[in-house]
């Protein structure tokens, strides 16, 4: 098993359980390969007094270690709702049509197409620009603040899941230790009674095994979720400075370009030199609005799995309860 440690990044590799005691499938409770090198058997605890530290552990962390993890859990979930990107995403959408929509041939006076539909497009232009920088406003305002407590959300997960599997690892070790206890003392005469009672203990040993697991495959969502909330701040970084640096001063340069060709173009016609300036900024701005575009997709497609995550989590700590 790999300790969980509060690291930048926790690799899918690590996320799951790599060590053979976990995912063994344990025909019988007891392996003899485990006491290939027993200790000293006065040195070694009686397996029922090991059986009975290790189901104490196990209600320990029902009872209070895995509630805590949800709750961070719960908490990670609220936080995930709040960074909705529907607006933001319907807001460039809508100027990205408003783009597309502007035809600078209107303008020009061809086909017998009046000034005025060039205008009527420009002002609707500028509305969704105008809308679109204001849902970006929204979104990197709401980010900044609320970014800052999910990260320290992520702390507390990785402290809770932490001391959870600290406490797998020490319910594992006991029961190694029990494994050997109960193997050498199948290799000493018997009577029927022991040797019921050994074989309960065996049992109740591979109980405990299937509990210690569960927990254990717990704390991999919880590395899990860490490392794709990590994912998605980064991401959500790589969106906040594609609109300030992209979209937004793209949709001044247009903005700037237009507005002049706008009241022109509602008295006389436009010759074509003076719209090439504009045709180069909502270019630039397509550009912007599609890169933006990529990385919302991006996030929604984090998002979803992301959720699943969580949503995994709660079930097995209902399970756990």
């Amino acid at each position: 098993m790999t300790d969980f440690i509060p690291e930048s990044t926790w690799s899918e590799a690590t996320a799951t359980p790599s060590a053979d005691f976990w995912e063994s499938t344990r025909a019988a409770p007891i392996q003899e390969h485990r006491a290939s090198r027993p200790s000293a058997r006065a040195a070694r605890r009686p397996a029922a007094a090991l059986a009975s530290d290790v189901h104490e552990l196990l209600e320990s962390m029902a009872r209070k270690r895995v509630p805590r993890l949800d709750a961070v859990r719960q908490r990670l979930q609220q936080a995930r709702a709040g960074l909705d990107l529907s607006a933001l995403g319907q807001a460039l959408d809508a100027l990205h049509a408003a783009t597309t929509g502007l035809d600078f041939l209107g303008a020009r006076g061809v086909a017998d197409q009046p000034a005025t539909r060039f205008v009527q497009q420009g002002e609707r232009l500028a509305a969704a620009a105008r809308d679109a920088a204001q849902a970006a406003a929204a979104y990197l305002e709401r980010d900044a603040s609320e970014g800052a407590v999910a990260r320290l959300m992520w702390i507390d997960l990785v402290l809770e899941s932490g001391s959870l599997h600290k406490r797998v690892r020490q319910g594992a070790h006991w029961l190694a230790e029990m494994d050997q206890d109960l193997i050498a003392r199948r290799k000493q005469p018997n009577t029927p009674v022991t040797t019921q009672a050994i074989d309960e203990l065996a049992r109740r040993a591979h109980a405990m095994h299937e509990g210690l697991q569960a927990v254990h495959r717990l704390c991999g969502h919880a590395r899990r979720v860490h490392s794709l909330s990590e994912q998605l701040a980064g991401e959500r970084a790589a969106l906040c400075s594609t609109l300030q640096s992209n979209v937004l001063p793209a949709c001044g340069r247009l903005d700037e370009a237009l507005e002049p060709l706008l009241h022109a173009a509602a008295h006389r016609a436009l010759v074509p030199t003076e719209l090439i300036a504009a045709i180069d900024a909502r270019h630039d701005l397509q550009v912007a609005l599609t890169r933006a575009a990529a990385r919302i997709d991006r996030l929604r497609s984090g998002d979803q799995e992301l959720g699943s995550q969580l949503a995994a989590m709660q079930a097995k700590a209902q399970r756990l309860g």
